[in-house]
């Protein structure tokens, strides 16, 4: 069966929704998703999702299904290859083991499918003696003729001892894809650790962080081996991470986050200072070859730009893109030579869209499509919009606009990102903010102060600014759309997730008179009782402790407490909709039930949504499409688009 007829077929039953589609067909994940294509690019799996659906499918490079297997609710993160006859998918799940001495936390399991054989395992999931959750992927390697993972894992015996909540230390296994078979073949150092693994399944580094002596050590080899890099947290060295091999087999690429900012830096495992690949840009991320594992170009200027070591590939890459120039787009998946890739398109009239590029064919195939239901003429148009600051700052944010009305006393949504120190939004196609489009709203997705993507200097302008001037950017740039005429300034409400869910309530409780209501998803209401959850669940871990420091000015007290919307309920201006995962275990749902409270404590209107189930990321469909039917029934009805 041709995949490509199979998914252009789903897209066919859309045609039939009426012009504005239902707010499911945003709420729903994607219909094509996790695209990975094999190493020598013979065979592409993915995950698809029709009528309520969920599976694995493999196909040929010329979109003949060969595979299908049902993956049922699973919470998938990952799709990707292990040589050429094996899928690895990553989910994870939200497990509470009290028994273990662990409150509920987000644990990663891995799953394998032999093509060769049509059989499947879990990793660790038959094993007497180690938990069934991998902590880390550090690749896969063919030694004798027989393929290998290499993962992260934790035995019971590592945690049976003293029933007391403490930092998981995994140490590293060598896992028979075949038979699931797994053996330790190097140890963790003190506190958190990591491994860069060659195409021969050999241990060339490890890293190691000491929590408490705030110590950061790279090593060669899988034990024992010569100091290659050391530093001090106290020294102002956020963080120093393995990302794998460097450009040649006999270096590793480390990630190193400190006073002047993230440093890419490839470090020769004989020694030596090393040659650092990128510097300043805290979004840059290095591609990788699938069989060699080695670095063979670097991506940057958050995904605008791609830089490739061999000027072959370096051209490839450039006709692979030519024909993307008035979308967003980024290479989701290549083979080994990139003769052959998978191209993610969105914007401009496109709802996400998954193209097969075949360089010697010089073609360009479309075969997924992220949201079917919605069409070309659906997508509203989406561009950045510019403006400063109340101290003179510049910013940005993706601005969408709704299809059929004039950009003219729009009524607004502002949609912050959570984080909130992540890459920024970008013109393109954002499920939520389509969503209120789609219904006559103008929505801004500000890239406020602390935002990655815009330099070091942008970065630390957060310092201190939580619920302070990162929250003023965002006002801000409601004051420059009516500056413009574009929207209605009497007319805007907030909405946010995590961070963005914050400050959606400081929005109107530390701020006045700007918003009309306020939708809040998973959001830190009362920060000095967050951060001792926090502390408590990282066992004092010092980059936890300089995180809030750094961002919140100070880790409790009178400070975080003047910047706590449900410690400020009683100056709460607006109706809030508060909507949470009872299974979030990034941000307990009892900082909304706190908020909750707090504010039927004061008298102010007040509603809340629990989504059983679910996790901080909203990975069900169900819960999706009910935060998004809630949210957007919420804006219309305290804020009409008409």
């Amino acid at each position: 069966m041709r995949l490509f007829l199979l998914l252009a077929a789903w897209l066919a039953t859309a045609t039939l929704a009426q012009a504005a589609p239902p707010l499911e067909a945003y709420g729903k994940l994607p219909g094509v998703e996790f695209m990975a294509l094999s190493p020598r690019g013979e065979r592409i799996a993915m995950v698809v999702r029709h009528g309520g659906t969920q599976s694995l499918l493999v196909a040929t490079s010329n979109a003949v299904a060969e595979t299908q297997v049902s993956l049922g609710s699973q919470n998938l993160r990952r799709v990707f290859w292990a040589g050429d006859d094996y899928v690895v998918m990553l989910g994870s799940a939200s497990i509470n083991a009290p028994a273990l001495g662990f409150p509920r936390q987000e644990w990663m399991g891995a799953g394998v499918l032999n093509l060769k054989t049509g059989k499947a395992l879990v990793i660790f999931d038959k094993s007497r003696t180690m938990l069934g959750a991998v902590f880390g992927w550090y690749g896969a390697a063919e030694v004798d003729g027989r393929w290998y993972a290499y993962v992260g894992g934790v035995t019971y015996e590592q945690v049976m001892p003293t029933f007391n909540p403490r930092p998981i230390q995994p140490n590293l296994y060598r896992v028979d894809l075949d038979t699931g078979e797994a053996v330790q073949i190097s140890q963790a150092g003190a506190g958190d650790s990591d491994w860069a693994v060659n195409a021969q399944g050999e241990v060339v580094a490890r890293s190691a962080f000491d929590t408490h002596g705030e110590v950061f050590q790279v090593r060669a080899g899988a034990k024992g081996g010569a100091v290659l890099h050391s530093a001090r947290n106290k020294e102002g060295v956020n963080a120093i991470e393995i990302l794998g091999l460097g450009r040649r087999a006999d270096t590793v690429l480390l990630s190193e986050e400190g006073a002047s900012g993230r440093i890419l830096r490839e470090l020769p495992v004989s020694g030596g200072a090393g040659e650092v690949l990128s510097q300043g840009d805290n979004t840059a991320y290095a591609l990788r070859d699938p069989i060699s594992h080695l670095v063979i170009g670097m991506v940057s200027d958050s995904g605008a730009k791609i830089e490739m070591y061999d000027p072959a590939l370096q051209k490839r890459v450039e006709m692979a893109r030519r024909a993307f120039r008035t979308k967003r787009s980024y290479i989701a998946s290549a083979d080994s030579g990139m003769t052959h890739m998978l191209v993610h398109t969105e914007g401009a009239g496109d709802s996400g869209t998954y193209w097969n590029i075949d360089i010697a064919a010089k073609s360009a195939t479309p075969i997924g499509f992220e949201y079917p239901a919605v069409h070309d003429a659906d997508v509203g148009e989406s561009r950045m919009f510019a403006y400063k600051a109340a101290d003179g700052l510049p910013l940005e944010g993706a601005l969408t606009l709704p299809g059929g009305r004039p950009a003219k006393g729009l009524p607004l949504v502002i949609l912050p990102h959570g984080g909130p120190i992540v890459p920024g939004d970008q013109p393109g196609f954002d499920w939520m903010a389509q969503a209120f489009a789609s219904r006559g709203y103008a929505v801004l997705q500000p890239n406020y102060r602390g935002t990655l993507g815009y330099g070091e200097d942008f970065r630390r302008a957060a310092q201190g600014e939580w619920g302070r001037k990162m929250q003023t950017d965002l006002s801000d740039g409601v004051s420059a759309l009516a500056a413009e005429g574009l929207v209605d300034p009497k007319r805007v409400c907030i909405v946010g997730a995590s961070y963005g869910g914050y400050a959606a309530l400081a929005g109107v409780t530390l701020q006045k008179d700007i918003y009309r209501c306020a939708v809040s998803v998973a959001p830190v209401t009362d920060l000095p009782k967050f951060i001792v959850w926090v502390n408590v669940r990282q066992q004092g871990d010092s980059r936890a402790r300089r995180f809030w420091t750094e961002l919140v000015g100070a880790s409790s007290g009178p400070g975080a407490a003047d910047i706590s919307p449900a410690r400020q309920a009683d100056k709460a201006q607006a109706p809030i909709l508060l909507i949470h995962g009872a299974d979030d275990t990034v941000v307990p749902i009892e900082q909304s039930k706190m908020m909750e409270r707090a504010l039927k404590g004061a008298g102010k209107p007040v509603q809340m949504v629990t989504l059983k189930g679910e996790d901080h990321w909203l990975s069900d469909e169900p819960s999706r499409i009910a935060l998004l039917n809630a949210a957007v029934t919420f804006v219309e009805q305290h804020n009409p688009p008409d």
